[in-house]
């Protein structure tokens, strides 16, 4: 039944200001919605979304909410930490019953390299890259 319907990810800040600069100025989203909208609006390919609200008391859970697909993360890394993105350091996990292998930022999976950043609200985002 709902498989018809768009899906719009929601994710809190604590301060709308900061969490605006970084979605726009560090990954280089559009944003869609008003200059000093809530909730703000912001666009990626293929018409998908991330609004964000400001929610000053609300803890982001420590897993990520949001997983953008890529190409080329080792490039994408090292631009958006240039840009002033804080990456986590990966821990050692398992995906497809593989072990990952930690390279630096990126935990490689063999089918899949994945790297994790925190925005400023805290929210963990994931980077995933299908190899092959």
């Amino acid at each position: 039944m709902l498989h018809r319907f768009y899906v719009n990810p929601i994710l809190p800040a604590q301060n709308g200001d900061r969490a605006r600069a970084f979605y726009r100025d560090v990954l280089g989203l559009d944003l869609l919605s008003g200059p000093s909208d809530d909730p703000m609006v912001f666009g990626a390919a293929g018409g998908s979304t991330i609004a964000l609200s400001e929610i000053p008391d609300r803890v982001p859970p420590s897993y990520p909410i949001i997983s953008f697909m890529v190409t080329g993360l080792e490039e994408l890394v090292a631009t958006l930490k240039a840009r002033g993105a804080n990456f986590q350091p990966p821990s050692p996990a398992s995906f497809g019953g593989a072990e990952g292998k930690v390279e630096g930022d990126i935990i490689d999976f063999g089918q899949v390299k994945s790297a994790f950043l925190r925005d400023p609200e805290g929210n963990v985002l994931a980077l995933n890259e299908f190899m092959g």
